[in-house]
């Protein structure tokens, strides 16, 4: 079985960096766990450190936050459908929302259950995923201040997400004038103006953050150390917290490439391949290793082998196949080749049942 080996003290570091970064700032942040996939041990890693704040977009894995931890405060990510207003009531303490009908659903549902549901009301500045238009954002307060059970927490919004729409100052403060506009209009503050994520700590770093943007949901950055914006890494922010170690199953020379007629393969695309194998003496060949770990498991596109002389050629199913012929290092029969992650590997390997998940001790690396 492949494994996903954990490195605590790479989690200890980021978390600690983060944390004394927004402390500096002025920032409440949540963690967005939605990546872990509701792993026990890192869970119980994070609210070790003093995490308190968690968000996810899975209600099982709010469920199991608040096993680890009953006091945490959680954050419901993604927008929910009325009938199941009740049990986002139940597990999250806030969820974030752009329809009134569901906000409604939400308010009987918190009267029913004698609690008060928090909501951050999402606007819509150019990423065009969930957002309220803003010309009709002064009326939608309006009637969600009027709903019994509902605290209103704030106002926020998401970029970077689906399109890549960068947070410039100039949009943050598009939304901190929302939030003051608001604010003036009802008479009231909002505790949270949620405009960060991880590809808005640049911002930090460059004083580019409007004063008022005082809420940060976190994921990314804090379990890889990226920096979304420079496509690199955050400084003072580590990598590799968690690599993929997948075993070798198989190691021959083959040809260079398929032989014989070819059409689409299992997953429905064209062959790619501009070489041709020969089976002879005298055709050149490769040196190839069959890994224990497959599509199901991974988008291999979103894999880096740390041994620079791998080139992973393709996979099926349930295996990977990379070409080891320009790497200085003797792979034998069984060994494992590690892999570094970005965020769509990451999701993709925790999710999946089948690949090991592995604290990892010095002595155990």
């Amino acid at each position: 079985m492949s494994r996903i080996l954990i490195d605590p003290e790479i989690i200890k570091h980021n978390f600690k960096h983060l944390d004394k970064l927004f402390s500096k700032n002025n920032i409440h942040w949540t963690a967005v766990t939605k990546v872990i996939c509701a792993h026990k041990p890192t869970l119980k890693l994070l609210v070790d450190l003093g995490l308190r704040s968690f968000a996810d977009s899975r209600l099982d894995n709010l469920k199991a936050i608040r096993k680890i931890c009953p006091e945490a405060e959680t954050v419901y990510l993604r927008p929910t459908s009325p009938k199941f207003a009740p049990n986002i009531v139940k597990w999250a303490d806030i969820s974030l929302n752009t329809e009134l009908k569901t906000i409604r659903t939400l308010s009987e549902a918190a009267v029913a259950q004698g609690r008060t549901h928090g909501v951050i009301i999402m606007v819509e500045l150019g990423e065009l995923r969930e957002g309220i238009m803003p010309d009709r954002l002064m009326d939608f307060y309006r009637q969600v201040f009027r709903l019994k059970g509902i605290e209103v927490v704030g106002i926020g919004t998401n970029l970077a997400c689906m399109y890549g729409v960068l947070p410039t100052f100039d949009k943050l403060m598009q939304l901190a004038l929302y939030k003051r506009l608001v604010e003036l209009t009802f008479s009231t503050k909002l505790r949270w103006c949620s405009g960060g994520s991880s590809v808005t700590i640049p911002n930090i770093l460059e004083k580019q953050l409007p004063k008022e943007i005082n809420h940060f949901r976190v994921g990314e950055s804090l379990f890889l150390g990226t920096d979304l914006v420079s496509d690199s890494y955050i400084k003072d922010l580590k990598p590799d917290a968690f690599v993929l170690a997948a075993s070798i199953v198989e190691l021959k020379e083959k040809p260079t490439g398929p032989l014989g007629k070819m059409v689409d393969n299992a997953f429905g695309e064209a062959p790619v391949t501009e070489e041709t194998g020969e089976w002879g003496y005298g055709g050149e060949r490769t040196e190839r290793a069959v890994l224990n770990v497959g599509r199901l498991d991974v988008p291999f596109e979103h894999l880096t082998p740390f041994d620079e002389g791998v080139n992973l050629l393709g996979g099926a199913s349930d295996l990977l196949v990379g070409n080891l012929s320009k790497s200085k290092k003797n792979y034998t029969l069984g060994e494992e080749i590690r892999f570094r992650l970005d965020y769509a590997a990451l999701l993709a390997l925790m999710h999946s049942r089948y690949v090991e998940k592995e604290i990892i001790t010095p002595q155990s690396v």
